[in-house]
């Protein structure tokens, strides 16, 4: 499955099919028709007619839904139909719809037919990656197993030698990725795009596009984890970096103490909901780069940076906090040492390295519902999904990051820190995880699609192996993990791998023209907090 890719072409290209950013699809308009064999269709004609997508892709958002019944997938309507979990619903919604994106690298170069069959072997075998989305006939969404041919799954496009030469090659096929069509609904949702071209430090590249409805960011990267082997002890499994606290939050199990501190819960998340009630109403972050509406329609750029393990785990240390909390405190002095440059220049002076006081900003920060930071025995998770940890199992707080320049960058952590605590007091996390779940799928779009407007960014954090693994005795040279939210103009990942760490952004370029001075930024940051602790210590 391979045609030419021109260097022209390259933003409006992705694999098979030409995509056009002007005209691709937004999550706002043509997603009705997810479930629909006329989108197969439109998409296939796409594919033999190159430059007739544009209008292909018109007809398609006049596409209305049709039942399951009306589709002509050649679905194996049987007892292995199996509802869609709230959560999994919330995801297919045309508010809501979301995928994960993901950039593997390796060492040695991809042998395709080899990977096809690991896939075939390994992958296919989980219910969730052998399954498509059909709809009842009281339009409820249910999946149902379907037979996978795997060469629909794996792409190999045909890159040109001028294009492989521009070093953020990989970066940018991704992006185009999160604008390009829908994924055909006839087949299982998800396929990985295989790049046998150097980068950095790869010989070759695995881009995974997968719904988010078939799990989250943990899932995904347990499934990762569990077909790997370290590289230094071919049969040992990976390991993982334990889910950390702060010593200060051990808790007395005095009866008094217990009773307060459940009034405290009660009040911080009562507090919560009205911070809910006057985002979804009224409240809105003052910053350039909140994104709004315009967000969903921009052209995506992707970039990230690397970061010390050891250096995040020294600044933990020093604030008594944890990896989180470091990460959030990082993220807060770039935001200021960003919005000063964008304010005063690209080399502003250190009276101007601030923002305005009104300046706000919040994240909406993915919270693993899990008692692990991975999923275990994931062989049986994935034989009895429905039953199982595997699937979106992740609550959310509204964190606001402070804004303002400290002398101290130390006191960006401490404050997040501080903020952090009360988070986990509350119940916020499993109050919108239960809305998510309980609440009409509907209203639950509308209201986080507002939450988002109103917001900055998105934040999601995953520790990856202490060491570096293999997968199909290729080793494994970084891991970066993305995900599209609609109507966010920032997106932000941290992840860790062997001893270092990716902090990973995904933006809408109208808004943030420059991503990669923002991880730049949060870089140096990091390093102002490993000079202070070191500082304090003389």
């Amino acid at each position: 499955m391979k045609k030419s890719l021109r260097e022209d072409e390259i933003k409006e290209n992705i694999a098979t099919t030409k995509f056009c950013q002007g005209n691709s699809l937004s999550s706002s308009q043509g997603k009705e028709a997810l479930f629909t064999e006329d989108q197969h269709l439109c998409m296939e004609n796409a594919h033999n007619h190159g430059d007739g997508l544009e209008e292909a892709m018109i007809q398609l958002r006049e596409i209305a839904v049709k039942k399951t019944d009306d589709v002509n997938c050649m679905v194996n309507r049987s007892k292995h139909e199996e509802p869609l979990s709230p959560v999994a619903c919330l995801n297919c919604d045309k508010l809501f719809d979301s995928y994960i994106l993901g950039i593997v690298g390796f060492k040695k170069e991809i042998d395709v037919q080899s990977l096809k069959i690991s896939l075939q072997n390994n992958l296919v075998e989980h219910q969730r990656f052998s399954s498509i989305v059909i709809k009842d006939r009281k339009s409820n969404l249910k999946w149902c197993l379907r037979e996978v041919v795997i060469d629909d799954h794996v792409i190999v496009p045909s890159l040109s030698q001028s294009f492989i030469e521009n070093p953020n090659f990989v970066n940018e096929y991704t992006a185009c990725l999160v604008t390009a069509p829908p994924l055909n609904p006839c087949r299982p949702l998800w396929e990985v795009h295989v790049l046998n071209a150097s980068s950095g430090n790869a010989a070759a590249t695995l881009v995974f596009r997968i719904h988010h409805s078939l799990g989250d960011c943990v899932s995904m990267l347990s499934l990762i984890l569990n077909s790997t082997t370290k590289t230094t002890h071919a049969k040992l499994p990976p390991t993982v970096i334990p889910h950390q606290t702060s010593s200060s939050q051990t808790i007395s199990t005095g009866l008094l103490k217990t009773v307060w501190i459940k009034i405290t819960a009660l009040w911080l998340t009562f507090l919560c909901l009205l911070h809910y009630g006057a985002t979804l109403l009224w409240t809105q972050d003052r910053n350039p780069l909140r994104g709004g509406s315009r967000a969903a329609v921009s052209r995506k750029r992707l970039a990230h940076v690397t970061l010390s393990i050891d250096d995040i785990f020294l600044v933990k240390k020093a604030v008594n906090g944890t990896l989180n909390d470091v990460i959030m405190g990082v993220l807060s002095a770039g935001f200021v040492r960003y919005l000063s440059k964008r304010q005063y220049g690209s080399n502003p002076r250190a009276e101007h390295v601030n923002v305005p006081l009104k300046t706000t900003v919040r994240a909406t920060v993915a919270v693993n519902m899990r008692h692990s930071p991975m999923l275990k025995d994931l062989d049986n998770n994935m034989k009895n999904p429905s039953q199982s940890m595997w699937g979106n199992k992740f609550g959310f707080w509204l964190f606001p990051l402070p804004i303002l320049y400290y002398e101290d960058p130390l006191q960006y952590c401490r404050i997040t820190t501080v903020t952090s605590r009360l988070k986990k007091l509350s119940l916020e996390a499993s109050m919108t995880f239960a809305i998510a779940k309980y609440f009409p799928t509907k209203l639950v779009a509308y209201v986080s699609n507002k939450i988002a407007v109103n917001s900055t960014l998105g934040i999601s954090n995953v520790m990856g192996p202490v060491e570096e693994v293999q997968y199909d005795d290729n080793p494994i040279t970084h891991i970066i993990p993305t995900t599209q939210v609609n109507y966010m103009s920032m997106v932000v990942h941290f992840i860790s791998y062997a001893g270092e760490g990716k902090l990973i952004t995904l933006v809408s370029e109208e808004v943030v023209p420059d991503p990669q001075q923002f991880c730049q930024d949060c870089a140096d940051a990091l390093q102002l907090m490993k000079q202070a602790v070191h500082a304090s210590a003389t």
